[in-house]
């Protein structure tokens, strides 16, 4: 299979989703989405280099240009019908659902919601903002973009993670109403309520390095009274002070293990970052044409996921690493695989859904 064949093969797929794009945005994503896969880095002319289309490289890069200036083009349109078509083919029992925030530089941060899968995160929904942190109109905000998206409640359990930038109260409740479950980190001055022992600091919970302690039906905040709740206490030997944790659920070890996963979202901005696309090598400023670059790594994830579970479904992980190793993520072996699938003449499955 040739560059041009993967092409055809791309926006083929992507036209059976996207069915309220037109023909020029679908073509356009699916060229960017091929570059990305393919390009050492997401730098414009680097990125035209890969596009499989004929033309000066001076007019490949204006093409790109444009295609990431042009208004018209937005995740509800050009990307949710892929995140759609992944909930309907979801492999597993629990959706977790990971808010973090990454930053570019000194201007801009990214608030972004995904669904951890295998030690990596799925990209659902995405916002940027100037530098800096959110609250919880604009993290709310990009929850109710995913909510009429998700299966139905009895089909799936749903668990929101996040780390203590998304410890709003309002947030907590927010997840309550939605009948999800959740499991929020703390920061150490917020007060709580015990037993109708007064209100006192997280932070003055007796707890000494590496012990990990436990404390149920607690209320949080004398504003909002909120609870009762229940509170992972854990002070790890690398870390110099305790980290608070609070979930609907009771806690207990298997809270920790299954916390675990609010992490996974940090490789995922890796592998859009220094480690995989390098995001940062664009240089691109103007955050229309970050938030459309964002689109088309998006369905880049999505599809090199796919793509690396298929490798390890199908018994070929051999032929990238070597059997001792076998440390590489999903996205290592589907960005691999494509590299190698064009050179050894292999199949080259083009999908955005996942499987057990």
């Amino acid at each position: 299979m040739n560059q041009l064949q993967v092409y055809q093969q791309l926006r083929q797929k992507l036209g059976t989703y996207l069915d309220k794009a037109n023909r020029w945005q679908i073509d356009n994503l699916a060229l960017t989405t091929q570059a990305l896969v393919f390009s050492p880095n997401c730098h414009l002319n680097t990125l035209a280099l890969y596009l499989p289309v004929s033309g000066q490289r001076e007019n490949l890069t204006q093409r790109l240009r444009r295609w990431l200036k042009n208004q018209a083009i937005t995740q509800e349109t050009c990307y949710l019908p892929l995140v759609q078509n992944l909930w309907q083919h979801w492999p597993q029992r629990e959706i977790s659902l990971v808010m973090d925030r990454t930053d570019l530089g000194q201007s801009w941060s990214i608030l972004m919601l995904s669904a951890a899968y295998r030690h990596r995160a799925l990209p659902l929904v995405w916002q940027l903002y100037p530098f800096g942190g959110t609250g919880y109109e604009q993290q709310v905000a990009l929850l109710e973009r995913v909510a009429p998206l998700l299966p139905p409640l009895p089909q799936h359990r749903i668990t929101f993670y996040g780390d203590s930038e998304f410890r709003a109260v309002d947030l907590q409740m927010y997840c309550r109403d939605q009948g999800w479950h959740w499991y929020v980190g703390l920061k150490s001055d917020i007060l709580y309520s015990q037993a109708g022992q007064g209100w006192r600091p997280l932070g003055s919970i007796a707890i000494e390095r590496g012990q990990r302690r436990y404390l149920h039906n607690i209320i949080l905040t004398q504003k909002h009274q909120f609870g009762p709740v229940h509170l992972l206490a854990d002070w790890t030997q690398n870390h110099d002070h305790a980290r608070y944790f609070v979930s609907e659920q009771i806690t207990s070890r298997h809270s920790w293990r299954r916390g675990r996963k609010r992490f996974w979202i940090e490789p995922m901005f890796r592998d859009w970052k220094s480690y995989g696309f390098d995001l940062e090598a664009s240089k691109l400023d103007d955050p229309e044409r970050l938030a459309i670059l964002l689109l088309s790594m998006a369905t880049a994830t999505l599809w090199l996921m796919a793509l690396g579970q298929w490798v390890v479904a199908t018994d070929r992980v051999s032929l990238l690493m070597a059997d001792h190793k076998r440390d590489y993520s999903l996205f290592r072996l589907g960005r691999d695989y494509a590299q190698r699938a064009l050179i050894c003449d292999w199949p080259l499955p083009i999908e955005f859904m996942v499987r057990n």
